[in-house]
């Protein structure tokens, strides 16, 4: 929501779910219409399967009508572009587990969202734990969440396979944005399609960067307890996935010379430990700093010496 709004902001153009709303979804023909509060949307719902194909009928990438399309299936965006018509996708990124967690908290109190099934207050009356043991809500765990839609497939039915396949997608087609690096993620999005001198982008984002819409406090799961562990055993692909995005994020920042370069995010894991036998003793410090020498290499053989021609 804090992205939509943030572009909206800058007085882009969106696909969204947002475009059929008020009457919109009989019409006949493409076109840009203005909401009450000046957004300006295409008619045409990009975040699910049935508004995508009527997307590609209305030949949406041709007419060029749109800044921003939102997408919950980007396997499935191929129906709209094409080699003619290209896109460039980006994403944030959020932990899959703090994710999880944090939309439980979400629909307890979300009496303010459209979408039917999202507000359930009667979940505050359950603690996180129990919400999970209970199988009847398996399907709103979103376990595998992102792999999933990367590659077009249900949760239950991916394989290692399909994941190497996910961080392939994710390496030559998207521009990787972090929650956890909110701000900084925006201005490489910003940066890169060239929407950085908007007039009152800095505006934008103090109302919608830095104090993100729909933001809800709630209490974490800490790493190794029930619930976290949980979890995590539903999200063994987008934990890997997860730890992927990271990886990128610090590699595309070469992307951007002329932005601040933040601290790296990825931490590559240790490597195990060798055995005893294996093991080398300890560098012990200097108090002085110690020269190192390094010999040069030995000449080739004769047969493969060239004398270098005389410059004239």
């Amino acid at each position: 929501t804090s992205m939509k709004r943030y572009y909206s902001c800058l007085d882009m153009v969106l696909s969204s779910h947002v475009g059929i709303t008020e009457g919109h979804e009989h019409d006949k023909y493409l076109q840009v219409w203005t909401n009450k509060d000046g957004y300006r949307y295409v008619n045409v719902d990009t975040t699910k399967e049935i508004g995508i194909l009527r997307a590609k009928s209305l030949k949406l990438a041709e007419r060029h009508l749109a800044d921003v399309v939102f997408v919950t299936y980007p396997a499935l965006t191929t129906h709209i572009f094409q080699q003619q018509f290209k896109g460039r996708f980006f994403t944030m990124f959020r932990h899959p587990i703090e994710r999880t967690v944090s939309e439980f908290y979400y629909r307890q109190v979300a009496n303010w969202e459209p979408v039917a099934g999202v507000f359930n207050p009667n979940l505050a009356q359950q603690t996180i734990e129990e919400w999970l043991r209970d199988a009847s809500n398996e399907n709103e765990w979103n376990g595998d969440f992102m792999t999933a839609k990367l590659v077009g497939k249900a949760a239950v039915e991916l394989t290692p396979d399909d994941l190497v396949m996910a961080k392939e997608f994710l390496r030559t087609k998207f521009l990787v944005g972090l929650v956890q690096r909110t701000e900084e993620s925006v201005d490489r999005f910003d940066t890169y399609f060239g929407w950085g001198g908007k007039a009152n982008r800095e505006q934008c984002k103090a109302e919608y960067v830095r104090t993100p819409v729909n933001k809800n406090e709630h209490q974490a799961v800490e790493n190794g307890s029930e619930a976290w562990n949980m979890l995590a055993a539903v999200n063994t692909y987008d934990l890997q996935l997860y730890a992927y995005a990271m990886q990128l994020f610090d590699e595309q920042a070469a992307m951007f010379p002329n932005l601040p370069r933040s601290i790296p995010i990825y931490q590559q894991p240790p490597p195990p430990p060798l055995p005893v036998e294996q093991q080398l003793p300890p560098v012990i410090p200097q108090e002085q700093p110690v020269g190192v020498s390094i010999p040069p290499p030995p000449p080739p053989p004769v047969e493969q010496q060239v004398q270098q021609e005389p410059m004239t």
